[in-house]
Order: C-alpha cells, then structure tokens, then sequence
C-alpha cells in the first residue's frame, strides 16, 4: 500500500471492514468507504496514500489506469443475503450459485482493469478465497485468460519472502520489458487452457420458464397448475449436484398442494405428503421438512438420534472448511497440537486437548474453570458427555472418594449452569472418568454407579483413530453443503459409534463401578 498513491479492499462484511480501516490507518494512509467514493471519486482519485474499503461490494465501482494499480480482495463473495446461505448451508444447492459466485470473483478481480491495455496487482486473502481459486474443479470453469493468471499467481506466492514479493510488485509496476517477458507465460499459458461448464447448469438454464410459471400460477391461486411447474422443474433437475435444489423443489411443490388442498382441490393432500416427504429425503439437514406442522402425523419420524448427528456433521463440516481445504497444513497442525495435548503429562495441557478433540469430531465443545466444574463436556442434540479428566493420576494409585464424588456430580453441575453449558432438562448427560488408575478405594465406590470409566490409554488410541477418520473424510470434502459428503460422513460416524448417543451406549456399558478393582 506503502509503494502505490491508491489501493483498493474489497471485504466481505464489515467486522473486516473496520479491521482494514483501523490497520490502514495505523500505516498513515487515508480511507475512503463506498458511500464517499458514491458521491464522487475525485477526493479518491487525487490523494496520495489513500485507500477505498467497501464491504460486499463487488461491482458497480471501477478504478480504470492510474485511478488505482492495487487491489485486495479478502474471503470469498460466496453468500450475500439469508437467501442464499440457506441454499448453501442448507439446502446443498452450491451449483445454483455457483455461476453467481464466479461472476463475483470475476467482477471483483475487475475492478481496477477496465480495458485491455489496463493492469493492476490482485492480493488474494482469507482461505476460503485461496482454496477456491486454488482449486483445479473450479480453476477450469473461468475464462482461460485468468487462468493463466492464477496459475501465475499461486506459482509466484510459494515458498517466496516478502523481499521477493515486493521486487516483483516493483517489476509489474514498471510496466516495461522486464514485465512483457513475464507477460508472455502468461499468454502462453492461457492458449492452451480451455474453459469448462459446471455441470447441472444446462438443466438449471431449461427450467426457469416452468419456474416463472410455477410464480406466476402461484399468484393467482392456480394450485394444480403450480404443482404441475413443479413436477415439471424436478423432471428436469437430474444431475446429481443439483440434489438440494430438487429438495427445494419438492418442499414448493408440497406448498403449492397443501394450499390447494386448503382451496377445496380434490386430490391434493396426497400430492402434498409425498412432495414433502421427498424433500425431507432429500435434504436431511433441514429438520423442520421432517415436522411440517400439516401432515407431521402422515410422515415417518425421524430421530433424536439423527438430528443430534446432523448437526454434528454440519460442525464438522464448518470445522473443516475453516482449517482449509486445499492445503493440509492447519488441520495437520491443529491434529498435532490435539495429540500432543492428550500425550502431555500436563493436566492443563490435556483438557485443552480434549476440549479441541471434541470440537474436531463436530460437538458442541466446552471448558470451564471453577470450583467444582467438570473437564471437558461435548453436547450434541438432547446427549452430552460430561468428563473428568484425572489424565494426571499416578497408575498405581487408586481413586479416592471425593474424586469420585466430585465425577458424579457433574451432570446437576451442567444442568445448574444452563447459561454456560447450553443443556436443558431434557438433554442426557453421562458422567466419563478418563483415567489411568485401576483400582478405587472403598468409599469411593458408592458414588461411581452412574460414571463410566474410559482407561487412560484406550481413550488416547480411540482418539487417534477418530481423527484419521476425520482426516479420510477431509480428503473427499468439496464444497459446503455437499449432500453426498454429509452423508458419507454420518454413515462413518455412525458406523465407527463417534456419535453423541452411540458414545453414549458404549460408554454406558463401562460403569466405573465395575472397571475399577477394591
């Protein structure tokens, strides 16, 4: 910022707004938001050490030749409104706004090259933008020009120090023959790239007229008609990464017939449960399509027990993709600090340890300090388990009785501090004691009847082995929401028992009691 008169940011969201603002300003330089830039670009345009930040802002706002030669461009435009994060986080329906995303990106990358013979440098931040145009997947769906500039790009920013960064701004900035040479691998590099269609887009762009008509039937109260646009929509939607948008689909079609079941139409209420249905089928994680209030009677339940791993999958889920997931290096560093934390002879070390385990396997995580507060608790749905981590014992020692006693209450502890563990009377909580000792003394076995013992050495193993889990998983993760890869992912939990009720049963069966000799 400090080798050019004028940079622009484009952020996400304002939190990071604010955050660039305050650190461009400790460097002495002059900011400039989108409603002052709005009213007139000249105050921008003539300073020297000036920057315009604008938050979700990726169009409408240009910066031709010498106006500005830097841009920044942190976290990706991937949702900008509720709408469009329920489709992705909810529905699956990434392919739907797939194109709108890479229009963002595009347009964004734009915004300070307006012509052909126009240049600036692009600095890309924030993982979830890195990954995405690091990918190869979606790097073959831009124009091939770009590309080859990405593929420049992400080549030049590896393993290079800052001094060669900033010789190689200074480079590009000259603008002169040094610069053409590079320029020229870049052009090559572009001819022999080809640009790709996402799949599913054909049939999106043939059922916007049965949608509209779907709308427009809507609105005059033609029921049957809209029903009928629906089918005809999810005739058409066949590919499989357009699996959440059908589920959209079948829940539209099922209002569209519930309505006309409310209008006297014969025949609809049939239509009705078996779209709804479908859609609950088809978009497990959305947990109101298995109770919609109407015909909740008519539709198979579906588990606590499922819900709970849901939203355990959707945590791990969110857990992944903030690690990243183009390159390894956080999560293999986060999985090494995690393992480190559980083979350290440090209590403290430890509980941190397992707290992180838990929020790795996708629960709802926490610690607290105070007195007579347990170790770690992972919550998920109606189950939690609450542990007292006693990692520190001496083996040959034997667990005394207010050890003990201190293990069993923990469950009223959690319930008596709603504020800070989220449970509620409902929630199922089972007391874990992680130790290394096999015996306990005799006053201690009164208060060990309903705590389950998990050895020391048994626990470290399970947990290395979950998360090589965890990590396999990781390796077929695409973007978010991907139906396929949630279901995969809960198919695993559910077989390997990493879920919060299958803990739960198997744990159960492990009384402490029992486990630990007089």
């Amino acid at each position: 910022m400090q080798r050019v008169p004028r940079s622009v940011f484009l952020v996400p969201n304002d939190r990071t707004k604010d955050e660039v603002v305050r650190e461009a300003r400790s460097l002495g330089i002059t900011t400039f938001d989108a409603t002052a830039i709005e009213e007139s670009k000249a105050g921008f345009v003539t300073a020297t050490g000036a920057a315009a930040v604008f938050a979700n802002r990726y169009d409408g706002i240009d910066f031709p030749g010498d106006e500005c030669r830097l841009l920044f461009l942190d976290g990706l435009p991937r949702t900008t409104n509720p709408q469009e994060r329920f489709f992705v986080a909810k529905m699956g329906a990434n392919a739907l706004l797939q194109g709108r995303i890479q229009t963002r990106v595009v347009q964004a990358v734009g915004r300070c090259t307006r012509s052909l013979q126009d240049y600036s440098a692009v600095v890309v931040t924030g993982s979830e933008l890195t990954d995405y145009l690091n990918s190869p997947a979606r790097l073959s769906f831009l124009h091939p020009e770009l590309q080859a500039e990405l593929d420049f790009g992400a080549r030049q920013s590896t393993s290079v120090s800052i001094a060669d960064l900033v010789e190689n701004f200074d480079i590009f900035l000259r603008n002169d023959a040094a610069w053409e040479a590079v320029n020229r691998q870049i052009l090559a590099k572009r001819d022999t790239a080809t640009q790709a269609t996402p799949s599913g887009v054909g049939q999106l762009q043939a059922v916007v007229t049965a949608e509209i008509n779907y709308q427009r039937n809507l609105w005059q109260k033609h029921y049957e008609g809209a029903v009928e646009n629906a089918g005809q929509v999810l005739a058409a939607l066949t590919d499989p990464s357009l699996q959440g948008y059908r589920a959209l689909w079948n829940y539209l079609a099922g209002a569209a017939a519930a309505y006309g079941e409310g209008a006297g139409v014969g025949g609809m209420s049939a239509r009705a449960r078996i779209h709804f249905a479908a859609a609950r089928d088809a978009a497990g994680a959305i947990r109101w399509l298995a109770s919609l209030a109407r015909y909740r009677a008519e539709l198979p339940t579906v588990s606590t027990e499922n819900h709970a791993l849901q939203g355990q999958i959707e945590r791990l889920e969110t857990m992944l993709l903030k690690l990243g997931t183009k390159h390894e290096a956080r999560f293999a560093q986060r999985e090494k600090t995690i393992l480190d934390g559980l083979n350290s002879a440090d209590t403290t070390q430890f509980e941190i340890a397992h707290k992180d385990l838990g929020e790795m396997l996708g629960f709802d995580a926490g610690h607290h300090e105070s007195d007579a507060s347990p170790d770690p608790w992972w919550t998920s749905g109606k189950y939690c388990l609450v542990f007292e981590d006693h990692s520190g014992a001496d083996p040959k020692s034997s667990l005394g009785a207010d050890k003990a006693r201190q293990t069993t209450g923990h469950p009223k502890w959690m319930k008596a501090n709603t504020t800070i563990t989220h449970v509620t009377e409902h929630t199922e909580i089972l007391s874990v004691l992680v130790t290394p000792v096999k015996r306990a003394e005799a006053g201690a076995f009164p208060h060990l009847s309903d705590v389950a013992l998990w050895p020391l050495a048994d626990f470290r193993v399970w947990a290395r082995e979950a998360l090589n889990v965890v990590r396999q998983l990781r390796r077929t993760m695409g973007d978010e929401c991907n139906l396929a890869w949630r279901a995969e992912a809960q198919a695993a939990f559910e077989e390997k028992g990493y879920d919060a009720a299958g803990l739960i049963r198997s744990l159960a069966g492990s009384n402490a009691a029992k486990g630990l000799k007089k």
